[in-house]
This record gives structure tokens, sequence and C-alpha cells, in this order.
């Protein structure tokens, strides 16, 4: 009997550990040798040393606040409507505790995040993004999120000089 139960902890306690890591999840279901993909993490570690190197206190305070960001892109416009595609399915199939935020829908766009807040302290938050000029982005994000801060983040990213 007990060799039955330590079989089940150890068959379903990955499942557990991965739930909220949409992005392993995705590579792990999703992904396709034939259909390349880039991937990138970002750990606390990192968000630590990002906020001691900026002098904007909001930013500082929100990357202190962050557990991980992870990001998947895909630069191929037929693979990104293929994987964008996967994901969404993958959310409703699987990520069920996740409630759609916002959802766009343009010409040849769509955004879609879902989040999840299993308390105050901590939000987890999925953003899938398909650009007019067919790329993919999948961006998760863990932590204590101020979305204040997130918004001016990304607009850093935007408009940030481009390397030659």
């Amino acid at each position: 009997m007990r060799i039955i139960i330590v079989a089940l902890f150890a068959l379903f306690l990955p499942a557990t550990l991965f739930a909220d890591n949409f992005v392993s999840v995705f590579m792990d279901k999703c992904a396709e040798d034939e259909r390349p993909v880039s991937n990138v993490n970002i750990g606390k570690a990192m968000l630590d040393k990002m906020a001691a190197n900026t002098d904007d206190e909001e930013l500082k305070a929100a990357f202190r606040e962050l557990n991980s960001i992870r990001i998947v892109s895909v630069d191929d416009e037929e693979d990104s409507k293929y994987y964008f595609k996967k994901a969404n399915e993958l959310i409703r199939e699987s990520f069920g505790d996740y409630e759609e935020a916002v959802s766009l829908s343009e010409t040849d766009s769509k955004i879609s995040v879902w989040m999840k807040r299993p308390d105050e302290e901590k939000q987890n938050l999925i953003l899938l993004s398909l650009s007019s000029d067919g790329k993919l982005f999948i961006i998760t994000v863990s932590g204590k999120i101020d979305f204040n801060s997130i918004s001016k983040l990304s607009g850093l990213l935007r408009n940030r000089p481009q390397l030659p």
C-alpha cells in the first residue's frame, strides 16, 4: 500500500510543481524542433541585480517584488500563429485557474492577458502577443505585480535605442 501511495505522489508531484509555470509546460507540450522558439528566463537573482542597477525608485521596487519573468518568442509568421493557437489551448485546458483579464484582437494582431491571484502578495500573469509583423511573444510574470511599473518598464523597452 505504501508503494502505491508513494508512486501516486511521485506521479502527481511534477504536475503540482509546474502548475504555475506556463512556459515550462508550453515548452514541454507544444514546442517542436521544426518550429524553433527562443526562451529567456529572468530569475529572482537577476531581478534583484536589475533593481540595484536602476535609479528609478518605482522600477527598483517593482523588480524587488517580482520572482521571475519568462519570455518565449517566435519570429516566423506561420509558426507564430501556430504557437499562439497552441498557447491559448494550453491555458484553457491546463490552466483553468487563470482568468482572461484583457483581450484585444485587431486585423493583424492579437493580445490576451491571463491572470491568477493566489493571494494579495503574489500574482501570476501570462501575456500572449501575436504582432502584425508575425512575431509571437509569450511573457509570464510571477510575484507581486505593480501594473503601473510594468507599464512603465514596457514603455522603456519599446523606446530603447536600437543597436547597430
